[in-house]
């Protein structure tokens, strides 16, 4: 806030009033922004959604403020009409005609969560957060989301933006055009965050060809599984990859259903371990299930050749175990820490 009035700043004696729901006639408070913007509230609405108003309206009347010829009492404050009706519409009825969060730029999101921020407003920043990560700013342009709120320190959103970061690439040809709005410290946070998650990723895919994760009870009901069955049962003469599945030390026998020592084993078309393998490449650079699950991904597996009929059968169990792949991908990186120096 300041103790110069707006008027006296930009030379306009004529504030506007924003309308609808912020024009009641009996408001006893008016917050004029600094682009004289009046937006007539009461307080009791603002005390309870903001510590630094209830703490403001507790105090004496001070230089910051005005009144007007009936006595409701002019804040005024630094933000734009933008900003605050961003953020009070968090607090109030949403009225027909105001804008929505599609029509909010970034820096207009940012704005009203710094504000929120600012004015300790817990349950705004709570929506104005969902807002941000559900934005096509985010999702289209994460990179300069994240070096935009790591600026102006805005952990929450930096959070959010380094996260969706993960469904793009962050080489340089794929950063393009937003390499303009990064900085070098930001960047490097987010380069550093992207590694790590790629070691995690990866780990979901040992080059050992034993998974210990992929286990009986947790894809019982998935069709794919009644394709892995063992060797012994599988008489075609198509090239074939073997890979252990579940924990060495608490398995299974196949045959048997029992447990026993041994993990399952399974033979499958060696277009399999070349998913597989493509699967673990684009992990290094491109850390989510998105990367893994795709039909370009999997196209090559199904075009493989030669391929008997029982083998053409079992490739079609492929898309559901990308889905399932995925869904371990998305489990290990979602444990991975970003590191923020605020």
């Amino acid at each position: 806030m300041t103790t110069t009035p707006n008027s006296e700043r930009t030379g306009s004696t004529s504030p506007t009033v924003f309308g609808p729901p912020f024009d009641d006639a009996d408001a006893d408070i008016i917050l004029r922004s600094s682009d004289q913007v009046d937006f007539r509230v009461y307080k009791v609405i603002l005390s309870k959604a903001s510590l630094f108003f209830k703490d403001m309206f507790s105090l004496p009347r001070h230089g910051g403020t005005a009144t007007t010829p009936n006595s409701c009492t002019i804040v005024y404050l630094p933000e734009s009409s933008k900003t605050l009706a961003a953020l009070l519409t968090t607090i109030y009825p949403l009225a027909p005609g105001l804008e929505t969060d599609e029509e909010r730029s970034l820096s207009d999101h940012l704005a009203a969560i710094e504000a929120a921020k600012k004015y300790d407003m817990a349950p705004a920043s709570f929506h104005l957060l969902q807002d941000f990560e559900n934005s096509a700013c985010v999702k289209d342009s994460p990179v300069e989301a994240f070096c935009v709120a790591y600026t102006l320190e805005l952990r929450e959103a930096a959070q959010m933006a380094a996260k969706a970061s993960l469904k793009h690439r962050l080489s340089l040809d794929d950063i393009g055009n937003e390499l303009q709005h990064t900085n070098g410290p930001a960047l490097f946070q987010l380069w550093q965050f992207h590694r790590a998650c790629s070691s995690a990723a990866v780990t979901a895919i040992p080059d050992t060809n034993h998974f210990p994760w992929i286990t009986r009870d947790a894809n019982r009901q998935n069709s794919w599984w009644e394709l892995a069955e063992p060797y012994s049962r599988r008489s075609c003469k198509c090239n074939r990859h073997t890979f252990q599945l579940g924990d060495l030390d608490n398995s299974f026998d196949f045959d048997s259903g029992g447990v026993g020592t041994r993990p399952k084993i399974w033979v499958a078309h060696a277009s399999w371990n070349n998913y597989i393998e493509r699967a673990r490449n684009a992990l290094k650079t491109h850390p989510c299930s998105e990367a893994i699950t795709h039909y370009v991904m999997l196209k090559p597996s199904y075009k493989e050749k030669p391929m008997c009929n029982e083998c053409q059968r079992r490739i079609c169990g492929l898309s559901e175990f990308s889905r399932y792949l995925g869904e371990e991908v998305e489990k290990r990186v979602s444990e991975v820490a970003l590191t923020l120096p605020f």
